[in-house]
């Protein structure tokens, strides 16, 4: 038999420990090994059970979500879903702080309700648990230069490595050097724009990109990430936080301007019109909304050559076909490494349709970013 995926439940309240474990043993594949009220325990309970998954609370006693996940995934890393009460701007700002240390998802606590609700949000929280059962988790350092309040006493490390991430470029024929693009853009009135696409440990990958472009950044970057309904607006804000450039969720007619960020909003895709403006939609779910393939093939048809397309960590094949209509349309493309991946499905399947012209580590992305906007913009003049 298949052993069942071991979770530990860390909530300081005990009513709610109760509800998340009984949904998850709904499933006979999943089980909660063990349960923590605080961060403190929570960190015992998972270095004694080694569990597959974590479920983590934000506001805690004695120590918070952040602190713990920062000391977990410094001495034990294990994929950790973080579970949020509300979405008030203070709690999704330590939310996204959490993804930034080392959490792969969030999503909104379940609440009570009818049966349907209950069963649906059961059901969510189950396939989540299940694709980061799979995920394969590194060593984020950070966490070791920090002394928790509980006493622990973190080891010395050097304070210029962020993770144990092979931060090598692989060896690989789309490694090639830059060569600016040849073919005409659509409309050279319009400024370059990059999209990113990601999925699962997305968000703490773009918020490294964004962080490494300069305020003077002469693209339009719109993003793309598979997340949780309600928390683009949070994951805006956040990325704000990182480097010089404004940052702000699409929407409907907004004009798409070289140095500034426009975040895909929840259940809408992301589209762009042939004089460079927004253009939400919500038509028929069929897999993901938003979908990175819709945006990119899209910001193809518009932008042609003056597009650069950037697919991160996630699982499944979305943006694998965007980013081959924009290849064919002579734009730019870059993949994340499989090392510094945590699931590498959707880079892994642009790179089986020849989609991707260079794999690079999160680190690397940015600077590239800058190099090649800057010979679009050049090449136009």
């Amino acid at each position: 038999m298949t052993r069942p995926i071991r979770v530990v439940v860390v909530d300081d309240s005990a009513l709610m420990r109760r509800f998340i474990t009984d949904m998850l043993q709904r499933d006979p594949s999943i089980q909660v090994v063990g349960v923590a009220s605080n961060g403190r325990e929570a960190i015992e309970v998972v270095q004694r059970l080694r569990p597959d998954v974590v479920t983590m609370d934000v506001r805690m006693p004695v120590m918070d979500g952040l602190a713990t996940t920062e000391h977990l995934m410094a001495y034990c890393p294990t994929p950790i879903l973080v579970l949020t009460a509300s979405l008030a701007s203070y709690e999704v700002d330590i939310t996204f702080k959490m993804l930034g240390a080392g959490a792969l998802e969030v999503v909104e606590k379940p609440r009570g309700g009818d049966a349907r609700s209950i069963e649906h949000a059961a059901r969510d929280l189950v396939r989540r648990v299940k694709i980061l059962s799979r995920v394969r988790v590194v060593t984020h350092l950070r966490g070791r230069r920090r002394t928790p309040g509980d006493g622990l006493s973190p080891q010395s490390v050097p304070v210029d490595h962020q993770t144990l991430v092979h931060e090598k470029h692989p060896a690989s024929p789309t490694n090639a050097a830059f060569v600016p693009p040849i073919r005409p853009a659509t409309d050279a009135s319009l400024s370059p724009v990059v999209v990113i696409g990601a999925s699962t440990g997305g968000p703490r990958v773009i918020h490294q990109i964004i962080a490494g472009l300069p305020r003077a950044f002469p693209a339009a970057v719109l993003v793309v990430q598979h997340i949780a309904e309600g928390f683009s607006e949070g994951m805006a804000e956040w990325l704000a936080s990182a480097g010089t450039l404004p940052v702000r969720v699409a929407q409907e007619g907004s004009p798409i301007r070289a140095g500034e960020v426009l975040i895909a909003p929840d259940r809408r895709n992301l589209l762009v019109t042939h004089n460079g403006v927004v253009h939400l939609s919500d038509a028929p779910l069929l897999i993901q909304r938003p979908s990175i393939d819709v945006t990119m093939q899209a910001v193809a048809d518009v932008y042609g050559s003056r597009a650069v397309g950037v697919l991160l960590t996630g699982m499944g094949r979305d943006g694998a076909y965007g980013m081959r209509s924009l290849h064919r349309r002579q734009a730019y493309t870059i993949a994340q490494d499989e090392a510094s991946c945590a699931i590498f499905g959707m880079p892994r399947a642009a790179i089986q349709l020849g989609a991707v012209r260079e794999v690079l580590p999160p680190s690397a992305i940015a600077p590239r970013l800058v190099e090649v906007v800057a010979g679009l913009v050049e090449g136009c003049r």
